[in-house]
Formats: structure tokens, sequence, C-alpha cells
């Protein structure tokens, strides 16, 4: 079967890097479209009752929001780094980046359905570091919900 669109999972991980080169040379072979989708997760800000926590000063939001920042930052940084990775191998592929925030798990079967993709494919584990018996919530998560084929890479 060919895979005309294939969206990759991408987060920086050691195991999205092996799913992007997998993807990659897949959808090289296919002559088809790579999506690199990267999903930011979002920072919760917690909120603590007045039960010896005391309030939480308007600071610590601005402080969040600029972890935020930093951590898109560092996502996009990792992204470019494999967009250009890509050029230089398969300098003939049709490669998209997307950056987004969100829910992992929700955000890849939504852009899944929303650009068509063919394959998901995603690594095993992510940069989440929480496992969990044999997938990574993320990509259980992933499975579980989307009616599109799933490569999941270990």
């Amino acid at each position: 079967m060919l895979f005309k669109k294939i969206l990759v999972a991408f987060d920086g991980s050691e195991q999205s890097k092996r799913a992007i080169d997998y993807a990659s040379d897949m959808a090289n072979s296919c002559k088809g479209k790579l999506i690199v989708l990267t999903v930011v997760p979002r920072v919760t800000l917690p909120v603590f009752p007045d039960e010896g926590f005391g309030s939480v000063p308007v600071s610590t939001s601005q402080d969040w929001a600029e972890y935020q920042d930093k951590m898109n930052a560092s996502y996009k940084k990792s992204q470019d780094d494999a967009m250009k990775d890509i050029k230089e191998h398969y300098p003939k592929l049709s490669a998209e980046a997307i950056l987004l925030e969100g829910r992992p798990s929700s955000t890849i079967v939504e852009q899944a359905e929303k650009n068509q993709a063919d394959l998901i494919v995603m690594g095993s584990r992510g940069i989440g570091g929480i496992s969990g018996w044999i997938l990574g919530s993320t990509s259980r998560r992933v499975v579980e919900s989307c009616t599109k084929p799933v490569l999941v890479i270990k």
C-alpha cells in the first residue's frame, strides 16, 4: 500500500527522531508528502485554595507564560533542526512542519484527520518520560482513539 500523506509526531525525543527517519524514508519511497507535527503540551497553572498555601501571586502566572514560551521555542528549534535534516537527506520530498500547543494525543488525531493523512508514524515513547506498560501514554491514546493506521516505532 502506498501512503501519499504521512503525518509524523515529533517532540525531539530519540524515539521521535527514529520515527521521523522512518517516516521520511517511507514518504520519499512513496513519492508522498510528509507532515511533521510537533505538539507543545500546555503548561497548566495550579490554583491553590487559601489552605496554608496562600494566594498565587500574579508574577507566578507571568513566570508560567514565560516557561510556556521557552517550551515553544525549544520544540520549534528541534522541529526546525529536523526539517533541515529532512531537506538535506531527501531534497525532493514534500515536507511541511506544523507546531501547535495542546494535548499531544488528541492534537495528533485531529491533525491526521484535518490533513487527510494516510498514516501516522510516532515513537513508542516521547519526551514526557511517564510510560505505560508497552507504549507511552500518548502513543497508546492515539492508537486507541484514531481510525487511521498508526505505525509505532521503537
